[in-house]
């Protein structure tokens, strides 16, 4: 659990010089000490663009200062940008720890290029995300990649996830904040997830080609888009395997959220039920363009 001094998050409590490990307002606990260092695995003899011994660190832009550690022993100090580790004990799989204070790692930029194919999961988001403003790209094109992290990073100031995970392999997400995010365009084009988990859409105003392609998508979840203004679902959902109840719920979630003259396209799965039907009239009255599943 964080803790904000003013709108500034506070990543470590000290009593003197002594590290708060947790904090309680009577019998509630307000902070707990996490992991804040963002741990992945890598593959090092995948393809990629650095040898098959090493993985290279792709950032974007300034404002990086983080440290590295592997499993086998290599560590790296005062790093500032892109960075290639040369693992100790050669080709294999490795899992790299980078830490820093908040603000010293914002994102990742694979963008369909450099070691994307040798990054494999992501088992801690610990302080990724924080000072970052947009997230595009950052994950594209990392086909193995999955997310087996339970903390949620710092994403709360995030307003962009234009192809954040689009073609990897993820099939699950903690609830990360998007709370922020307005671009979800092609975010989840192309993976693996079989339920969709609860989400914040409630700033979004894009959603072209957001599960496009997933084709596992059974469960998606109801009032997802209630308070959202985006009016662009263009292929939003298509070729997945969406349950009848999912398909529902998602018409009826658009129609709750009474914008008017968009563009929704699904195929793959169910078709809607005749709550989803009365949906989608509606929709249709409102001068939207609905193609589904029939």
């Amino acid at each position: 659990m964080a803790v904000k001094l003013g709108s500034s998050s506070v990543s470590k409590l000290y009593l003197g010089s002594t590290e708060v490990t947790k904090a309680y307002l009577g019998s509630a606990e307000i902070y707990a000490n996490v992991n804040n260092n963002l741990v992945f695995t890598v593959q090092s003899d995948v393809v990629g663009t650095s040898n098959d011994n090493q993985f290279t660190i792709p950032t974007l832009g300034s404002g990086y200062l983080y440290d590295i550690s592997t499993d086998d022993g290599y560590t790296a100090t005062g790093v500032t940008g892109n960075h290639t580790i040369t693992f100790p004990s050669g080709v294999g799989v490795h899992t790299v720890t980078i830490s820093a204070e908040l603000g010293g790692f914002p994102t990742f930029y694979f963008n369909n290029g450099g070691d994307r194919l040798k990054i494999l999961y992501i088992s801690n988001f610990g302080i990724y995300g924080y000072g970052s403003t947009s997230q595009q790209f950052a994950f594209r094109g990392c086909f193995l990649l999955t997310v087996s992290a339970t903390d949620i990073g710092y994403f709360e100031n995030v307003n962009n996830f234009r192809f954040m995970f689009e073609n990897t392999s993820v099939s699950t997400l903690p609830l990360i904040d998007t709370s922020a995010v307005t671009n979800f365009e092609s975010t989840f084009k192309n993976c693996n997830f079989i339920t969709f988990p609860a989400l914040n859409f409630s700033s979004s105003t894009k959603f072209q080609n957001t599960w496009s392609g997933c084709t596992n998508l059974v469960n998606f979840p109801p009032n997802m888009f209630d308070n959202s203004l985006a009016t662009n679902y263009t292929n939003a959902f298509n070729n997945t395997n969406l349950s009848q109840t999912s398909i529902d719920n998602i018409l009826v979630s658009i129609d709750i959220s009474a914008t008017i003259n968009g563009t929704f396209k699904q195929s793959g799965g169910s078709a809607p039920s005749s709550t989803g039907l009365a949906a989608i009239n509606s929709l249709v009255a409102k001068g939207w363009s609905v193609i589904y599943t029939n």
